[in-house]
């Protein structure tokens, strides 16, 4: 069965991490990830994109700066789908975390449920969307993007792109590295969502 929802992480996922991104012009996508987002529009998958942007409560940019990045994305996510009926984006909703404990920006700097691995986002997206969690999948370069997926019982997929090698690494030591698939980058998802009755996670 087909995933109700995949819960996405942004930097170093869909686009490559450029270390606090900050504006629409620094955006460059992972080869393939765009026309990924396409077929799984297609397939009626929802795309949430879920990212830790500390930048915010740390001074770098404001949240305004992260809306607009998100904005563009939305765009180029709607152009990649061009004229397929009342497309709109091919990412349905997004949801960043502006805060730090160690932040210097007044309102942004504290221990907050929503800062992956906290499940604070998951939790939003679940509630705004209505999903299953069991019906969901978590993707991302880093350990801290999938553990609030698998906190909810969602299954768990590690890219190798950004910071996903070392990551992958780190997996072995972790009591969930069983339950965790890694995948080369986003595009491999398209035929575990097509193959999805023959999913066994695996960490290779």
């Amino acid at each position: 069965m087909k995933p109700q929802a995949i819960l996405c992480d942004r930097d170093g996922t869909l686009i490559e991490d450029c270390h606090f991104l900050s504006r629409p012009e620094q955006i460059q996508w992972i080869p393939g990830v765009l026309e990924t987002l396409k077929h799984l529009k297609q397939k009626a998958v929802k795309v949430l994109v879920a990212s830790n942007q500390s930048g915010v409560a740390r001074g770098y940019f404001d949240t305004a700066a992260v809306e607009a990045v998100h904005a563009q994305l939305r765009r180029d996510t709607e152009d990649v789908l061009g004229a397929m009926p009342s497309a709109g984006s091919a990412i349905a909703d997004f949801y960043y975390c502006p805060h730090h404990p160690k932040g210097e920006v007044v309102g942004y700097s504290y221990a907050c449920d929503c800062r992956k691995p906290q499940p604070g986002m998951f939790l939003q997206a679940i509630q705004d969307h209505n999903l299953n969690p069991a019906q969901c999948w978590a993707i991302g370069d880093r350990l801290r993007d999938l553990e609030p997926g698998l906190q909810l019982g969602m299954k768990a997929f590690l890219v190798q792109t950004g910071s996903g090698l070392e990551a992958q690494r780190e997996l072995s030591k972790r009591p969930y590295a069983e339950l965790v698939t890694v995948i080369s980058s986003l595009s491999e998802i398209l035929s575990l969502v097509q193959n999805d009755s023959n999913y066994n996670p695996v960490s290779k």
